[in-house]
């Protein structure tokens, strides 16, 4: 069976899940941890306090009543993996 984190460590913390999600699998969103409480935040938090860079991409689209919604859907550039990756270790590492 193929390994699902791919040799990475387990992520400790829901910024660690965010920032893995975003290496695997290239971008993230809300709808990606419907159960995730601050998922805004751990995005903020990998911007501002580790300088990261994502793209961002706004998706309209409507909820389960039929009422317009929208939300980011955040993508890691590949000039920005290497970075991501050297942070996640050093974060899991602590």
């Amino acid at each position: 069976m193929k390994d699902i984190l791919q040799g990475y460590p387990k992520p400790k913390t829901s910024t660690q899940e965010v920032l893995l999600h975003l290496i695997l699998f290239k971008t993230a969103s809300i709808i990606d941890f419907p159960t995730l409480s601050g998922f805004r935040t751990r995005i903020s938090n990998l911007v501002l306090d580790h300088g990261l860079f994502f793209e961002r991409e706004f998706i309209h689209g409507f909820n389960k009543f039929g009422n317009p919604t929208k939300y980011a859907k955040h993508t890691l550039p590949e000039n920005q993996k290497e970075k991501a990756i050297n942070l996640y270790l050093t974060l899991n590492n602590q």
